[in-house]
């Protein structure tokens, strides 16, 4: 490893000091303000840049700092990344420390330009199945739903009312590279709900006050499984429009679930109705 860091060290920029206007900025991107200003977000992590490449995701730039790198394969990313036409930054440990958003950071922090799709963008699927979060709040269980959506082979997230910003580091990271791979929209519930009726996707929304269960749902056409925030549910608007209400049954002293549990189990119910359908 000590050879490849002397090679890096020849080839690309440095940054040693913290300093640095690059550190600041990288800092500053922590803010969603100043993401939404500059139109970038930052991805930290080996997996998460590794994928972002392999999706081919707009990347400005790649920091990286070999002095924290777990393994070898690191430089691969590095090397890709260049290949890409990514510009390639070395850092020092204490920079790269004061600009990593982690712990335990792994020596790999991108920048990567934002990107906002139009509900008119997403792919169609045949037939379409879609995922939509209505309000959700925590940046942690937006990302987590991508995961599930991209597990499931959901077609596209479409984030109804979003309350979390999209490009939060803790989506990004909490979508371990899903981010990158699911195409995602939003939207306010109006625009959504008459899109989906214009393109004949059948709403499938959960609630607990449902009369039928999951399994009485039928998953096999164009779909949109309809999911709200923990703390408040799905709005009235949801709740008033055409389409299917469904519960999860609890057996226990629990009444409610996680939203991403309860989006995987309907997603995965979708998956199997399909399969069989097939």
């Amino acid at each position: 490893m000590e050879a490849w860091g002397s090679r890096m060290a020849i080839m690309f920029e440095s940054i040693t000091s913290v300093r640095n206007p690059r550190v600041k900025h990288l800092v500053r991107l922590r803010e969603s303000s100043h993401r939404r200003r500059q139109g970038r977000f930052p991805v930290e992590g080996r997996r998460e840049v590794e994928r972002a490449l392999q999706s081919g995701w707009p990347l400005e730039t790649l920091y990286f700092c070999p002095d924290y790198f777990p393994r070898e394969d690191a430089y691969r990313v590095v090397e890709a990344a260049d290949a890409a036409s990514v510009d390639c930054v070395l850092m020092d440990k204490a920079p790269f420390a004061k600009a990593s958003l982690r712990e335990n950071p792994d020596g790999l922090l991108a920048v990567a330009h934002t990107r906002t799709l139009s509900l008119d963008d997403l792919p169609a699927g045949d037939p379409p199945l879609l995922l939509v979060a209505q309000g959700i709040e925590k940046p942690g269980n937006l990302g987590a739903l991508l995961r599930t959506a991209d597990a499931a082979g959901a077609d596209a997230l479409v984030a109804g009312d979003p309350v979390a910003d999209l490009h939060n580091p803790n989506a990004v990271r909490a979508s371990q590279g899903s981010f990158f791979h699911v195409p995602v929209a939003a939207a306010s519930t109006e625009a959504l709900l008459a899109w989906l009726s214009r393109r004949g996707i059948q709403i499938v929304m959960t609630t607990p006050g449902a009369e039928r269960t999951l399994w009485e749902a039928d998953f096999t056409g164009p779909v949109a499984v309809v999911v709200g925030a923990e703390s408040t549910g799905l709005p009235s608007a949801w709740l008033a429009a055409p389409g299917t209400a469904v519960r999860l049954p609890m057996r226990g002293l629990a009444d409610s679930l996680n939203v991403n549990t309860a989006a995987a189990v309907c997603l995965y119910e979708a998956m199997r109705q399909r399969r069989v359908a097939r």
